[in-house]
């Protein structure tokens, strides 16, 4: 399954693009710039990452996913997942 979720995000989506979840947000109040602000694309990768399914990280891309990784507040075992799926590929 990773294979696949890599050949379908090899295009990657900017950041700037990404769809939002509602469902994954409905505990905060999106900004009126949605994903021109920084601090609510960290956030809400953030989110995917720790509670979304596969159709959100395919949304996401790989490149994005790569990219914030680091500066994103996600459980251990997450981070530890994806740092080893970025190192394996």
């Amino acid at each position: 399954m990773l294979k696949y979720l890599a050949d379908e995000a090899s295009c990657g989506k900017q950041a700037m693009n990404m769809k939002i979840n509602p469902n994954l947000i409905w505990d905060y109040k999106v900004p009126s710039r949605g994903f021109q602000d920084e601090a609510f694309r960290r956030w809400y990768i953030g989110r995917v990452l720790a509670r979304g399914g596969v159709k959100d990280i395919r949304a996401l891309g790989l490149r994005t996913i790569r990219r914030y990784l680091p500066h994103v507040s996600v459980p251990a075992r997450i981070r530890a997942f994806w740092e080893w799926y970025f190192e394996s590929t």
